[in-house]
């Protein structure tokens, strides 16, 4: 039996920000090994002002404010119309913030036999999410404008708003989740060239359950919104039950507390191999792997139907009813509408992805070089779509039939969005020798897709239709970087005699750059106009103004020769989509500009003294000042602005890949001991 010590570190740091985490591992036998982790973690950020309201309102004598006003910070808020007074008003009161506190605890168990490295564990996850904040309206708010003296101050000195607001106590949302991470993984040296990598993981990570039951989400099939059954006696007062009911969640065929049904079919192996078929110069590997999701679906938390908030309350004229102290009436009507919370597959999966390698290594002239394909994807991706659009066609939208006329755009979340990436990766590099060292890579990659993780079609009921190559992934990247010292002076490959001063004047200089190169993103047209398919959501006979994809009429992409930051594609292959139908251009068919940058330094080691030198030294960010023009207008509604560049590097629009700024010199000396 043989124990270490536990090794315990504590971390605290400003803005109330705490962190404590711990270790413990022993050696059972001198080929078992098993090691205990926990870990501590802790984020607040309360925002506090240093009025208190409920003081505040006792001292002001203010009435008609809601009912048990909590002791909080808080202000009573005026502002004016038409003046350019500054408005009289306090940073909302939140605690404790955006917190949360994750708490881990590891098991892991280690067994050497022969060949075989096995290991093997679990973990056991619980975050607790919480939060509060109060509304500005919380200690009343008062507007005042000329409405009954015809001045807006004047109408303050008389106590009398045009406009006024109040709120009902902010509520907690207290979130907590579990997780639990079982895995078992083999190394097994096969032969002495061969390893295999064998080994599966399964994860069980039930959705979130909020402690007071105000959590809620949409339910298709009744029409109705589901909370769970204890979060039914704290739905809002002011709920307009006529316009929504609210049902609990046992009665709709709903887990009572979590609403969504747990999966927990999410088995993930992984595979690799390392293998040396020529020698010890050259290693074939290859690898696949599953990875589920870590953070489960989160549903509407803390807002309708528990918190509603009251319509303001605008004063009536000539005889206003609202004269300060009064903020608000005694009584008054709720809304006739609300939000309505997202709906979402109760049986909702956990999206995954599947990435998988294989790479030839080999070593030849000083230099490693490896050509790798990588691949991954995303299965079962969350996506939602407008459940309640209507079918496109030349129907105005008031006139359509929808799943619930009662309502305007409800979100449904469910599962099938994805994506799949093919990457070939060239790289050679050699470490620093004799004076030299270098780093190339290339990427050749293409990502296709539909819809990321919280994006919506165009079409509710076409999502194949979103199918597109990937927006931000490059078809071509290069980087390349090198130093050299250059082989003259002392202690080099050329004139290594030198007398002192001429070792000055010619020995110790180094070079240094780096190159870097990027295909432009792939970008997507718009077009802006009245709705021509009668699907966006209307309260009047007026079709909404939309911004979809136009019609393609042919490539939209000019030769090298006639592009320019005035026409860097040609706005005319496309055309409004006509009245009945969405435009027929897929997303990423316009190719940005591309963007390269060299970057570049120029060293001198001056030897001092046998233990100190110097080192001066020049660099220069995008040494050519070469431009990397930011990516054009693409809306053909904008006819001034379409297909024209109007800024370069880094800008509004600009590409993610490495832009630089116009060139920049930088001088340095140090000294070394």
């Amino acid at each position: 039996w043989e124990a270490n010590l536990p090794t315990v570190g504590i971390r605290w740091q400003t803005r109330n920000v705490r962190a404590v985490n711990a270790s413990y591992t022993h050696n059972i036998r001198p080929n078992l090994i098993s090691e205990t982790r926990w870990g501590y973690a802790f984020n607040n950020n309360p925002r506090n002002g240093p009025v208190r309201g409920l003081e505040l309102v006792r001292e002001l004598g203010l009435v008609g404010l809601a009912p048990n006003l909590p002791d909080i910070n808080g202000i009573f808020d005026v502002s004016f119309s038409g003046l350019g007074l500054t408005r009289i008003t306090q940073t909302q009161w939140r605690h404790p913030g955006f917190r949360n506190f994750a708490q881990q605890f590891q098991q892991h168990l280690n067994w050497y036999r022969g060949r075989h490295s096995i290991k093997s564990g679990f973990i056991l996850d619980r975050v607790n999410f919480q939060d509060r904040q109060a509304s500005e309206n919380l200690f009343g708010r008062a507007v005042f404008s000329n409405r009954f003296t015809g001045h807006p101050y004047a109408d303050f000195l008389y106590g009398i708003p045009t406009t006024s607001y109040r709120a009902f106590p902010p509520v907690l949302i207290d979130r907590n989740r579990w997780g639990y991470n079982f895995f078992v993984t083999d190394e097994f040296r096969v032969t002495r060239r061969l390893t295999l990598n064998l080994g599966v993981r399964y994860e069980l990570k039930p959705t979130w359950n909020e402690e007071s039951g105000m959590q809620a989400l949409f339910d298709i099939g009744t029409g109705k919104i589901v909370v769970p059954d204890e979060g039914l006696r704290r739905v809002s007062p002011l709920m307009p039950l006529g316009y929504v009911d609210v049902i609990a969640a046992s009665s709709a065929g709903y887990h009572r507390e979590l609403l969504l049904n747990t999966d927990r079919n999410n088995v993930a192996p992984r595979i690799g191999f390392a293998w040396r078929p020529f020698g010890e110069r050259t290693v074939i590997r290859g690898g696949y792997g599953v990875f589920f999701d870590v953070v489960p679906r989160a549903l509407s938390a803390g807002g309708v139907p528990f918190v509603v908030s009251e319509p303001s309350y605008t004063n009536p004229t000539p005889t206003p009813t609202v004269i300060l102290p009064r903020v608000f009436p005694d009584t008054i009507g709720g809304p006739s509408t609300v939000s309505i919370p997202a709906a979402v597959n109760r049986d909702i999966r956990t999206p995954y992805s599947m990435q998988y390698s294989f790479t030839i290594e080999h070593e030849r002239w000083d230099t490693g070089f490896r050509i790798s394909y990588i691949g991954t994807n995303t299965r079962q991706g969350e996506w939602s779509y407008n459940i309640n659009q209507p079918v496109p066609d030349e129907r105005p939208y008031w006139e359509k039939p929808r799943m619930f006329p009662k309502y305007p755009a409800i979100s449904y979340v469910t599962n099938g969005a994805g994506h799949q990436y093919h990457s070939l990766n060239v790289e050679a590099e050699r470490r620093f020798r004799q004076g030299l060292a270098y780093q190339i890579s290339w990427v050749w990659a293409r990502d296709i897709g539909d819809l990321d993780r919280g994006e919506s079609p165009e079409n509710a009921y076409d999502r194949r239709r979103e199918r597109a190559v990937w927006v931000d992934i490059p078809t071509h990247r290069v980087s390349a970087n090198a130093i050299w010292e250059l082989p003259f002076g002392r202690g080099r490959k050329f004139a290594s005699n030198l007398n002192r001063g001429l070792d000055l004047a010619l020995g110790g200089w180094e070079l240094s750059a780096i190159v870097i190169y990027s295909s432009g993103q792939f970008l997507t047209p718009q077009w802006t106009g009245p709705d021509p398919t009668g699907t966006a959501y209307t309260g009047t006979k007026t079709p909404a103004q939309v911004t979809i994809r136009p019609d393609i009429l042919r490539n939209p992409n000019l030769p090298k020769d006639q592009r320019s930051t005035e026409r860097w594609f040609d706005p005319t292959a496309f055309a409004a989509p006509p009245v009945g139908r969405f435009g027929t251009s897929a997303k990423g068919v316009i190719k940005g500009p591309s963007s390269s940058v060299v970057h570049a330094g120029l060293a001198k080691w001056f030897r001092i003294h046998e233990r100190v030198r110097a080192r001066a030294e020049i660099t220069a960010t995008n040494l050519f000042n070469h431009p990397n023009w930011n990516d054009p207008a693409t809306n053909i509604s904008s006819t001034a602005t379409v297909a024209r560049i109007s800024g370069v590097g880094g800008g509004e629009g600009a590409t993610q890949y490495d832009q630089a700024g116009p060139r920049v010199f930088r001088a340095g000396f140090r000294i070394e001991w």
